[in-house]
């Protein structure tokens, strides 16, 4: 299965966001995409931050009632930093054939 995954801070998220997901599920042919909101970004403090359990709530109703949308706890919930390499092996190490 192919599958895309977009990852970022969504604070909040946005119709810039859904717009991007939904081209690279159609551009791509992809299954699905999946949002992964970050936890804590090793790159930039967030300004204003309402939570990362907030933000992931906020990704779960933007991407509501789009079949082509998944919506991902799996930054918010690990400890530290969140690094792609990271998500992306244990991505990988749940779902090996995707």
């Amino acid at each position: 299965m192919r599958i895309g995954v977009f990852g970022g801070t969504f604070n909040p998220p946005h119709l810039g966001h859904l717009v991007c997901a939904q081209e690279a599920y159609v551009q791509l042919s992809l299954e699905h995409v999946i949002l992964i909101p970050v936890s804590t970004p090793p790159h930039k403090p967030l300004d204003d931050e309402p939570g990362p359990e907030h933000r992931l709530e906020l990704c779960r109703l933007a991407a509501a009632g789009d079949e082509r949308l998944a919506v991902s706890d799996l930054e918010t919930t690990r400890p530290g930093p969140s690094y792609t390499v990271d998500t992306l092996e244990e991505l990988h190490a749940k779902e090996p054939d995707n």
